[in-house]
């Protein structure tokens, strides 16, 4: 079957904030259209069949870039930290306790002036481990750093008492989300943005329990407790544009 005959698959979200129909298309290739609620699936469906060309050709090419920067979590692949391009250095011993992960993680080591995360491990340790042993170092780390901005940070120590829980998870795709429990859950990934963008993404996540959802009153709210929230809106874009923020 020819791509121009290929059916194409979406979702519709409709809302009374857009005025207009949009196409996006997610890092995991799904077709997001973004629609009025008057509007018909008729209208949508023929908005969506003019641009199917564009849609192609951006789905090549998302795919393509997702490719070339597919991690290979061997000795040299990089990864963001806190901004930074960091190199995996991958140390082999003969040394039988780091045959276990907890104690291969308690060894890692980051140095920040030759940007490396060194990881020192067994020699019986397969290769086909080493991505497990990254992805538990990013939630670890993206932990430690949670908590330690919702101590130092005097408004998100403040709004503890209101969130009903604080949780890691892993995710390739949002970098928080709050639920309507009030119940935070944060990526394990985000320890790759920089400081201050992981400060944006606390407050985004707090700002829900107060509007639940992304309409006016939620970005005014957001607004009051951080003023420069597009600033970090688009840098996260643009990084995400650039590097491959994923443990996939």
């Amino acid at each position: 079957m020819s791509d121009t005959a290929k059916k194409i698959n979406y979702k519709i979200i409709k809302s009374k904030k857009y005025k207009r129909i949009t196409l996006s298309i997610k890092r995991s290739q799904q077709i997001i259209v973004s629609a009025p609620k008057g509007i018909s699936t008729k209208k949508i469906d023929e908005f969506v069949n003019k641009n199917r060309q564009w849609i192609i050709t951006n789905t090549i090419r998302l795919e393509e870039n997702l490719n070339t920067k597919k991690h290979t979590f061997l000795d040299g692949d990089s990864f963001l930290y806190l901004g930074s391009i960091f190199s995996l250095k991958i140390i082999k011993t003969d040394n039988k306790d780091l045959t276990k992960l907890e104690n291969i993680l308690k060894n890692i080591e980051i140095n920040r002036i030759k940007k490396e995360i060194i990881i020192t491990l067994s020699s019986e340790i397969n290769e086909t481990k080493y991505k497990d042993i990254v992805v538990e170092f990013y939630r670890r780390e993206t932990r430690k750093v949670i908590l330690t901005k919702f101590e130092e940070v005097p408004y998100f120590n403040k709004m503890k008492k209101v969130i009903n829980s604080i949780k890691i998870q892993k995710s390739n795709g949002r970098w928080g989300s709050c639920s309507r429990s009030n119940n935070i859950n944060f990526s394990n990934r985000l320890v790759m943005l920089p400081q201050q963008c992981i400060e944006y993404v606390i407050y985004h996540e707090i700002t829900h329990i107060k509007e639940k959802n992304h309409g006016r009153a939620f970005y005014l709210e957001l607004e009051k407790v951080c003023p420069n929230y597009k600033k970090f809106e688009l840098e996260i874009k643009q990084i995400e544009k650039s590097h491959n923020v994923t443990l996939a």
